[in-house]
């Protein structure tokens, strides 16, 4: 309920006095921001540092045709709405707007182009934060540089041979920055998706490399979004999640016969970080042709793609949507707090250490970053005073 009140009104939380425990948060973007909002809001000063010269963490260096892919009123942050004046599915200028305005009103407190590289416990229970400007301790210290911090491209054989531009989807921005028509998009994420239809309507040939076919979801249906029925969905167990996906698939777009089937779960690919796959249009332009889906690119030749099948295919670009990693080996991987995968292994694996942004579930990255800020400032806060 206080959820949906606080989305109800604007509000600012206390700024905590100078006395209070502090806590740093490392980077800049939606889930850094909300979080040190609610830490505020639980008595803990919070300083936000980001390597960037800007809030607003990755969002504004994405590709020109960035949408979200959860409703407006899903992904706003605790204590300002977005502006009713917005699309529906806010396009990435706009949510970076609104992260300003968010970091103003909250008048939090900002620590910019500062790279923070190591962050240790120290004696009585507190923590060093070592950055290019020099170490500080506090007594809490929330990691929130998001899950998507580094681009992972394969270490294709013969890439390095290949005569034409190897990019990750991070580093486009929009069609014009491609030398020449045929380009190649190699894997199936929401951003790949997105991409190729930003190609086609710019007139370019896609062709486009599938290792692992997703689930493909529309933003929304006969006009109703499709995001408000996830965190319904999110009470029920995995598996008759799995089992209403590819009904919900074929009540939208029929029969699948623009993609092999998933070879895995939604759930299970969402664990991972590997979302279904929204882009509006992308079904309409396979089963006309527009889009030619080949195998996975097992390497390179000098001209182009060399698929699984033995095929050699020719193209001038090749963009790598082929996934993100947090990067946070060197930031704490020294802790024991991570995963195989190099992500955390729970929201707050230590008593005033906390991971906020590297969720990815059914109602989307925002939607969970407001719910993890919430809960990690709070469980912070509350080990912060028993240890005092």
């Amino acid at each position: 309920m206080r959820r949906v009140l606080d989305r109800i009104r604007p509000w600012r939380a206390p700024r905590p006095p100078s006395g209070a425990p502090l806590a740093i948060v490392i980077g800049a973007g939606a889930a850094g921001l909300a979080t040190a909002v609610m830490l505020h809001a639980n008595g803990v000063r919070a300083v936000v540092q980001d390597r960037g010269t800007d809030v607003g963490g990755a969002w504004p260096h994405r590709y020109d045709a960035l949408r979200l892919n959860t409703v407006r009123w899903m992904s706003d942050l605790p204590g300002l709405r977005m502006g009713s004046e917005l699309d529906r599915w806010v396009a990435r200028d706009d949510l970076t707007d609104y992260l300003r305005r968010y970091a103003d009103w909250h008048h939090l407190d900002l620590r910019l182009g500062s790279t923070v590289d190591r962050v240790d416990p120290i004696d009585g229970g507190r923590w060093s934060v070592a950055s290019d400007q020099g170490a500080e301790i506090a007594d809490a210290v929330v990691v929130a540089t998001g899950h998507s911090r580094e681009g992972r491209v394969p270490e294709w054989p013969g890439a390095a041979g290949f005569d034409g531009e190897i990019l990750h989807s991070s580093a486009y921005r929009n069609a014009d920055q491609l030398p020449g028509d045929h380009v190649g998009v190699v894997g199936a994420g929401s951003s790949g998706g997105e991409i190729i239809l930003d190609l086609l309507n710019a007139g370019r040939k896609v062709t486009w490399s599938v290792r692992t076919a997703p689930r493909v979801f529309p933003r929304e249906a006969l006009g109703v979004p499709v995001t408000p029925l996830a965190p319904i969905a999110e009470v029920f167990p995995d598996r008759l999640i799995d089992r209403a996906a590819p009904w919900l698939e074929r009540a939208v777009y029929g029969r699948r016969d623009y993609l092999p089937e998933p070879q895995e779960s939604m759930t299970r690919l969402l664990a991972s970080c590997k979302e279904p796959m929204t882009a509006d249009g992308i079904v309409e332009r396979l089963r006309s042709g527009a889009i030619e889906v080949v195998p996975a690119v097992e390497s390179f030749s000098s001209s182009g793609l060399v698929l699984a099948d033995g095929r050699e295919h020719e193209v001038d670009t090749v963009i790598a949507a082929t996934g993100f990693s947090p990067g946070l080996e060197r930031l704490v991987g020294h802790l024991g707090v991570l995963d195989g995968e190099g992500r955390p292994r729970s929201l707050t694996p230590r008593r005033g250490l906390g991971f906020v942004g590297y969720r990815i579930p059914l109602t989307g990255t925002l939607w969970a970053i407001e719910t993890d800020a919430r809960r990690a400032a709070r469980t912070i806060a509350e080990g912060i005073g028993d240890r005092r």
